[in-house]
């Protein structure tokens, strides 16, 4: 059976390997059914086609519609808000019930991680127990585990699959990083952990700036610039304009600098990732907060104590986005949302108006593709999908500005 990397997947050791032999040559002798539509996803993929392939891969389904292997790859584009999630879950459900061995276990794991992200923790929870039956000793799907049932309300079962790892694997414990979860297990004594005293001191960092963004927004009376990456900035001179509003928030890699007369030079509000990977840490000016994205970074971040840990040591004023911005974006993009939508979202949020044109700057979703990102002095060109839906970015953007601009 053709490969349809890159969404590869592959079922290990000698029962899996024999049942992808015989599923391969079933497949030859009923005549290769859906193959030119794999080959066509294969080369659409290469040549950064992102949509069209998509397209290619759900065509090859319909024409081989009970391949499980298929059904996760299809799936798979959920994630990147190539396929819609009420698409995604139909497929994923099938191969969990139907499929053996890891083709079964993946589709669960996704399906509970889709669903956790996407509608929270209680839609999750359906799926849990069909996940931690009794054979499953990975401590790292355990400890996941663990935490989502913690967020459900399901303390006891939480407590029950922190203590399956510590018979199991006790080693797993001391680095486990979900902060709400070591927080809770540690409060009540269930386990004794090391971290417990880190993840406190992570806690007791962020409750010193909750709200801090609503409230520095409400003090200056809405009076505020959300500046986001984009070329539409280049060459218009805006950046007086944008440093004239009384509170000025930037994205990630923004390009302020002194004196810049495009961009401007002021950040009050800084919006970046967890880590530093691809957002490094900037020495100066420092910002009067950091708003760090990330879905429900407490209680879904396996490493949540690690990443967290630098900007309490480094007393930095962070505010995490709240998981209201995430649930409402998700439910509107079906995708994962860009940083500056997020922004401009919660920023909305807290002024209680739609924001003026006047008042945005740098938005340039009309110009970015699944493949091509347009930012200021730049682009970007990916070799794999971007998690962002742009076109549904561009509706929803155009839905939060008091009047329909140029984005």
């Amino acid at each position: 059976m053709l490969s349809t990397f890159p969404h590869m997947h592959r079922e290990l050791g000698l029962e899996g390997g024999l049942r992808k032999i015989g599923q391969t040559v079933r497949w030859w002798m009923e005549g290769a059914p859906g193959r030119l539509s794999r080959k066509r996803y294969v080369r659409l993929y290469e040549q950064g086609r992102f949509e069209e392939a998509a397209q290619a891969l759900r065509q090859a389904l319909e024409a081989t519609p009970d391949d499980m292997q298929l059904m996760l790859q299809v799936a798979g584009l959920s994630r990147f808000g190539l396929l819609p999630l009420e698409e995604a879950l139909p497929l994923l459900r099938r191969v969990a019930t139907e499929a053996r061995g890891a083709s079964a276990r993946q589709a669960l794991i996704r399906m509970i991680n889709l669903l956790w992200e996407r509608k929270g923790a209680d839609a999750a929870m359906e799926w849990l127990p069909f996940l931690v039956r009794a054979d499953e000793t990975t401590a790292r799907v355990l400890l996941r585990a663990a935490a989502l049932a913690h967020e459900a309300g399901e303390t006891a079962e939480a407590f029950d699959l922190v203590a399956r790892v510590g018979r199991n694997d006790p080693s797993a414990l001391p680095s486990m990083g979900y902060v709400d979860l070591i927080l809770a297990v540690a409060d009540d004594g269930a386990a004794d952990l090391p971290q417990a005293g880190r993840a406190r001191a992570v806690a007791a960092h962020l409750s010193r700036f909750e709200g801090s963004f609503t409230r520095m927004i409400a003090g200056t009376a809405g009076h505020v610039a959300v500046v986001a990456n984009g070329p539409s900035l280049e060459g218009q001179g805006l950046g007086r304009a944008i440093d004239s509003h009384r509170l000025v928030i930037r994205f990630n890699n923004h390009a302020a600098t002194p004196g810049s007369a495009d961009q401007g030079e002021r950040t009050n509000i800084w919006f970046r990732p967890t880590e530093f990977t691809h957002v490094p840490m900037r020495a100066t000016p420092a910002p009067e907060l950091m708003a760090l994205t990330g879905s429900n970074v407490r209680n879904r971040y396996s490493n949540g104590l690690q990443v967290l840990e630098p900007y309490v040591q480094a007393e930095l004023p962070v505010e995490l986005v709240p998981k209201e911005v995430y649930t409402r974006l998700f439910a509107a993009l079906d995708a994962s949302p860009s940083a500056g939508l997020i922004g401009l979202d919660w920023a909305q949020q807290a002024v209680g108006r739609k924001l003026s044109p006047a008042q945005v700057f740098g938005y340039s979703l009309g110009r970015n593709t699944s493949a091509v990102s347009h930012y200021y002095g730049k682009r970007h060109t990916s070799s794999r999908p971007s998690r962002h839906n742009w076109q549904a970015e561009h509706r929803l953007f155009q839905s939060l500005i008091s009047e329909v601009i140029s984005a």
